[in-house]
């Protein structure tokens, strides 16, 4: 009786465990069967995809954009704009068109299934290349090297052989008697147990270049003080500061600044640019106006530098939007200035013309000799300015 109650009772349990199973089978048919009862079938999602095999585009020439709608055996028709026709243009086919160096946007904008569908496509309008740019674009000589946007010249910091030297005022001392004439402001604090120097450059470079620069200093803390010719050593990597500099020139004297370059915000120990030209007056520099961020450690830092900036003549501003010439404000570890007119530089005449004496007395003797090697260098700048 035991065995064939217990064979009843898995029986029992079989038959249960089926008819469970047979219902959720059941169940689940009926679900799938009324899923699409009363409703409308959906619409599929669309996108527009711009391409390009360009990120760039030269003066006067054209690069091709295409713009594809996803999710559709039709395209439909696109709509081209340039967010500025007087960096380039674009035609109803998507070809864009450089008109001079700059940034430009390009967007394409369609109607499908009730959609209204947008892309963008940024471009940099550069100028003419040559061999020299070329060259200099991908690699560096003498840690320098070529953007094709904004059309300049900067140190790769990351791999400079500056970066061996350190730097201290005997540097800015002698920069006359080597064609470098500029405005400085140096920045000292200490923070973390070290004595930190921030400086900022901005002026002629030789003869045919001009730019900005920051550089971040520093080394062990000393009681003595900062010294006006202390010597500080390429802030380590660690140390290395977040920013992003834009320098402005007056080419023309109509109180116009117009932007030269921008520096992208990254991480730096020195950020520099140079472009190709002459300001009409070295000393001072004022026809050069430099922007900066940039971001400290923290906001303990931050407030040593803005003192330091203060002590140097510039004025506090309570918002970034309120700064003016020589002016700054504070945002968290940010801080944001405008350098134009203040300098420590010293007056570098009587360099100029101590030095120019003294090669003219040296090298006229030699003139029928290097004039022949001098015309040649001469014409070869000139050559170099012209392809570019």
């Amino acid at each position: 009786m035991r065995v064939k109650n217990s064979y009843k009772k898995a029986i029992a349990i079989l038959m249960a465990v089926l008819t469970l199973m047979s219902m959720t089978m059941i169940g689940v048919s009926a679900t799938d069967d009324n899923s699409g009862e009363g409703e409308a079938e959906a619409a599929p999602l669309h996108a527009l995809v711009i391409k390009s095999e360009n990120l760039s585009v030269t003066v006067r020439k054209k690069v091709q954009l295409t713009a594809t709608v996803t999710n559709t055996d039709v395209q439909p028709t696109i709509t081209w704009k340039s967010s500025d026709t007087s960096v380039a243009t674009v035609d109803e086919d998507g070809t864009v068109k450089g008109v001079k160096v700059g940034k430009v946007v390009i967007t394409a904008t369609c109607e499908i299934d009730g959609q209204t569908l947008t892309g963008e496509y940024a471009l940099n309008v550069v100028k003419k290349g040559n061999f020299i740019h070329n060259f200099l674009k991908d690699r560096q000589v003498l840690s320098y090297q070529y953007s094709y946007v904004d059309d300049y010249y900067y140190t790769n910091d990351k791999d400079a052989w500056q970066y061996h030297f350190g730097f201290g005022k005997i540097y800015d001392f002698v920069s006359p008697y080597i064609l470098l004439e500029y405005d400085y402001i140096r920045i000292f604090f200490t923070y973390e147990n070290k004595d930190w120097m921030i400086q900022m450059w901005k002026g002629q470079y030789g003869m045919v270049f001009f730019g900005g620069e920051i550089g971040v200093y520093n080394r062990e803390h000393k009681e003595e003080g900062y010294g006006e010719w202390a010597m500080y050593a390429c802030a380590p990597e660690e140390d290395w500061l977040a920013m992003e500099m834009t320098l402005y020139w007056q080419e023309e004297i109509n109180g116009e600044y117009v932007r030269q370059f921008t520096r992208e915000y990254d991480k730096y120990w020195w950020c520099t640019g140079f472009k190709n030209g002459h300001i009409r007056v070295e000393e001072p520099a004022d026809e050069l106006r430099l922007e900066a961020r940039i971001t400290f450690k923290d906001e303990t830092m931050r407030e040593l530098f803005t003192q330091g900036l203060e002590e140097c003549g510039f004025v506090k501003r309570e918002s970034k939007g309120e700064v003016g010439l020589d002016e700054f404000c504070s945002d968290g570890k940010d801080v944001y200035f405008i350098w134009q007119n203040i300098s420590e530089a010293e007056s570098t005449m009587l360099i100029k013309v101590g030095t120019g004496f003294l090669a003219s007395l040296a090298v006229l003797p030699f003139f029928p000799l290097i004039a022949p090697y001098l015309g040649f260098f001469l014409m070869l700048v000139n050559l170099v300015n012209v392809i570019a």
